[in-house]
C-alpha cells in the first residue's frame, strides 16, 4: 500500500474522545477571547464569544467566515471583522514558514507534507506547482494559476517556461476543490494527462498531481489515474505503429 495512502485511512479511522472534544473548545474559546480582547479591550469579549461561536460552532469556521458577514453581527465592529478574516491567510503565510523543505523530495509522500501548507485557509482555486532537479531537491514552489483547473492553456505556456528556467527534471502538481469534495472531475483528469504529454515531451516526469480539500486529499498516482493515462497513451502509440 502507498505510504500516502496508508496515512489517509489510519486517519480516517481515529475518532475524538469527547474530553479532547471539550479541550479543544476550551482553547477555541480562550484564543477567541485574547483576540477580541487586543483589538477591542473594553468591549464584552465574553458575550462577542459566545455569538461566535454560538454562530459558527468552530473557531475555523469564524476565520473562514468573509469579512462582509462578520461585519454584519452585532457583537463584531468592522476592525475585529477585518482582522478575523485575516487570520487564514496569516495562518498559512506562518505554517509555511515553519515548514520550509530543507530536505530532498523523493517520494509522493514528502512532496505532499511540503505542498499542503499552501492551500490553508483558500477561499479560491489554485494552482500550485513544485519543481524538483535531478537529485530531487526543491528549485521551485508557488502558486502558477488561480482559478480553475479547467483553463489549461491559460497556465500551460507559463508551465513550461518555468519548466524550462528551473532546468526540471521532475515536477509535482497540486490544486484545490474550495467545494470540499476532492474527487476528480473529468476536467481534471483531462487536464492531468494533456499536462503530463507536453512534459514528457521536454523529457520532465509528472511525479503527481494532488487535489486538496480543507480535511481531505487525493493523490493521482495514489489513485491509479496517472498509471492508466500513461498506459492508455502507450497502447494507443503501439497500435499506430502496428497499423
Amino acid at each position: 500500500m502507498d505510504a500516502l495512502e496508508d496515512e489517509k485511512r489510519q486517519g480516517s479511522r481515529r475518532k475524538t474522545a469527547p474530553w479532547l472534544d471539550a479541550q479543544r473548545e476550551a482553547a477555541e474559546r480562550r484564543a477567541l477571547e485574547q483576540i477580541l480582547r487586543a483589538v477591542n479591550p473594553r468591549a464584552d469579549t465574553e458575550a462577542a464569544v459566545e455569538g461566535l461561536l454560538g454562530r459558527f460552532e468552530r473557531i475555523a469556521d469564524v476565520f473562514d467566515a468573509p469579512e462582509e458577514l462578520l461585519r454584519g453581527l452585532p457583537e463584531i465592529d468592522a476592525r475585529t471583522a477585518r482582522l478575523l478574516s485575516a487570520f487564514p491567510d496569516l495562518f498559512r503565510v506562518y505554517v509555511e514558514s515553519k515548514q520550509q523543505v530543507r530536505e530532498r523530495i523523493t517520494d509522493t509522500q514528502i512532496a505532499f507534507h511540503a505542498v499542503q501548507s499552501k492551500f490553508f485557509g483558500r477561499r479560491r482555486e489554485i494552482l500550485v506547482l513544485l519543481i524538483l532537479d535531478s537529485k530531487g531537491y526543491l528549485k521551485f514552489m508557488d502558486v502558477i494559476n488561480e482559478g480553475s483547473v479547467r483553463s489549461v492553456p491559460l497556465y500551460m505556456r507559463e508551465l513550461l517556461r518555468l519548466c524550462i528556467l528551473y532546468d526540471a527534471d521532475t515536477v509535482y502538481l497540486a490544486h484545490n476543490h474550495p467545494s470540499g469534495n476532492c474527487t476528480p472531475s473529468a476536467p481534471d483528469i483531462r487536464a492531468t494527462r494533456e499536462i503530463d504529454e507536453v512534459l514528457s515531451s521536454i523529457s520532465v516526469n509528472l511525479a503527481d498531481h494532488f487535489i486538496f480539500t480543507d480535511d481531505d486529499y487525493v493523490s493521482m498516482r495514489a489513485s491509479g489515474i496517472l498509471q492508466k493515462q500513461r498506459h492508455d497513451r502507450m497502447m494507443q502509440k503501439r497500435q499506430l505503429s502496428d497499423a
